[in-house]
């Protein structure tokens, strides 16, 4: 992981510089090796916005650009904001190959997100996926510092995040987050948060 500075104090981890508010750290995690998608439920995911008390973050789901990629996805970004009133310490790295002892997930769920199908080997009938694709996972490893970052208190991060393939038309999108917890092999959920719902028109290119 990378740590630059750049645009008047913005810290910066990624493959492109973009200026943004002064203090704002930005994450480019379209890159980010892929990673599996959340098997079918529980998981969270609300539709209404707010936090847990073990993420005490104002999440935020903007879709800059309404014209999708030759691909079908759309660039996505995340802002996550410190609504506390203490210092919260994040996973910031965007290489999750390793062992992570934090991991933050972000991804967001709307009826625009194409279904995917396998064939049954048995009928040879399509038989339709029930996964969550994942927009962007964060890792933090508890004896690496440079993996994680300390947001104070109104401070945000943004993160920038490739859609899964999406159906062109105006659809609502709702931005989701996880903060994972590992330690000696079990994981516990520490924190989820939901964002308030948008509505983007997208187009092919």
């Amino acid at each position: 992981m990378v740590l630059v500075l750049c645009c008047a104090g913005v810290p910066f981890i990624g493959s492109a510089q973009v200026p943004l508010t002064q203090d704002q750290l930005i994450i480019d995690a379209t890159d980010e090796p892929s990673t599996p998608p959340r098997g079918r439920g529980p998981f969270p995911g609300s539709a209404s916005p707010g936090h847990s008390p073990g993420l005490p973050i104002r999440l935020e789901l903007r879709i800059p650009d309404g014209r999708l990629r030759s691909d079908g996805a759309v660039r996505v970004d995340f802002l996550i904001t410190n609504v506390g009133t203490e210092r919260l310490t994040l996973p910031v790295s965007v290489d999750c190959r390793r062992e992570a002892t934090d991991i933050l997930t972000l991804w967001f769920s709307s009826d625009a997100i194409k279904d995917q199908y396998l064939i049954d080997q048995q009928t040879g009938r399509p038989v339709k996926l029930e996964m969550v694709p994942i927009n962007a996972q964060l890792c933090g490893r508890g004896n690496d510092p440079q993996t994680f970052h300390v947001l104070n208190p109104n401070e945000t991060i943004r993160v920038h995040a490739s859609s899964p393939e999406i159906n062109p038309g105006t659809h609502a999108f709702t931005g989701h987050a996880e903060l994972l917890r590992i330690a000696r092999r079990t994981s516990e959920v520490a924190g989820i948060a939901d964002a308030e719902p948008v509505t983007k028109t997208l187009s092919p290119r």
